[in-house]
């Protein structure tokens, strides 16, 4: 990989450095003291914010980072890097930009309303139950493993707050992202479908993983309703699983974004018979006679 391929990964290390350490450090230390008193705790506050602050500048300078790195493929003619400028050049169409921009914004939305992070309830008073200002922000210094503490609590109004958690925050930029890139190649795949044949096959596989891995929450939601009906013990045992639920789905949108990019990689040859609006536009190639 050339220097100028090595563009924003850099910021995409520093980037899941200021997420990882600050989480393992805080853990670690919070999980270390003996008995948390009132004093320890007030001092834990300032301590708390901070990591939750450099959580949120980390990612956001890791995703800088990836739009850096992926830039450097755009004018890549090379064979094995096809895919990767496939992906980079929708970022330079206006229309796939909206696309993924309102895929990924609604997709997080809703997960963050399953999965907890945005709580309305419209039957609750948060400022007579839980006797606290409204709006104002609480933050839960102690205890559990590494991105699960600290945990920050707003409430916004009397029957909206926000769960922030470390580690549901990272989850929901990653997979949200992910399912925005998804849904964006799908709608490339059938602005490039091909014309010939036989590679409408392709074309049905590619978006057929990618419809099937760009919704992860309806098969949660699936899932949840199954293993409600098998008994608590079933429960237990998954919550024990979770780790591997996550990973499975990045895996599965990965696999998505992957097959879809080939497909659409696989519908121009390269070099002098692309043109310069490929990908993502209904096109016709003249190929070289030999």
């Amino acid at each position: 990989m050339s220097l100028k391929a090595r563009a924003g990964v850099g910021e995409i290390l520093v980037g899941l450095s200021t997420v990882v350490a600050p989480l393992a450090a805080y853990s670690t230390y919070v999980n270390s003291i003996p008995i948390l008193d009132v004093r320890i705790a007030q001092q834990l506050e300032y301590l708390a914010y901070s990591v939750i602050l450099l959580t949120l500048i980390g990612i956001s300078l890791g995703l800088f980072g990836l739009q850096r790195f992926l830039s450097t493929f755009r004018s890549s003619d090379s064979a094995d890097r096809r895919m990767l400028r496939v992906i980079a050049r929708i970022f330079e169409r206006e229309r796939y930009r909206r696309i993924m921009f309102a895929v990924t914004l609604i997709y997080a939305v809703v997960f963050a309303i399953l999965s907890g992070m945005i709580v309305y309830s419209p039957l609750e008073n948060f400022a007579g139950e839980y006797l606290v200002r409204v709006p104002s922000a609480i933050v839960a210094v102690c205890c559990g493993d590494v991105g699960f503490i600290p945990v920050l609590t707003v409430f916004v109004t009397n029957h909206l707050g926000l769960l922030l958690i470390p580690a549901d925050i990272l989850i929901l930029v990653v997979v949200s992202g992910l399912v925005g890139l998804n849904a964006t190649l799908i709608v490339c795949q059938y602005d490039s479908r091909p014309r010939s044949p036989s590679r409408r096959w392709l074309l049905g596989v590619g978006a057929a993983c990618g419809l099937f891995s760009a919704c992860p929450t309806c098969a949660g939601l699936f899932l949840s309703t199954l293993v409600l009906g098998l008994g608590p013990s079933v429960l237990v045992l998954l919550s024990g699983l979770q780790f591997l639920f996550v990973m499975g789905t990045v895996f599965a949108l990965v696999l998505g974004v992957g097959l879809s990019a080939r497909v659409i990689a696989t519908q121009a040859p390269p070099q002098a018979d692309v043109p310069r609006n490929f990908p993502c536009k209904p096109i016709i190639i003249k190929r070289h006679q030999n």
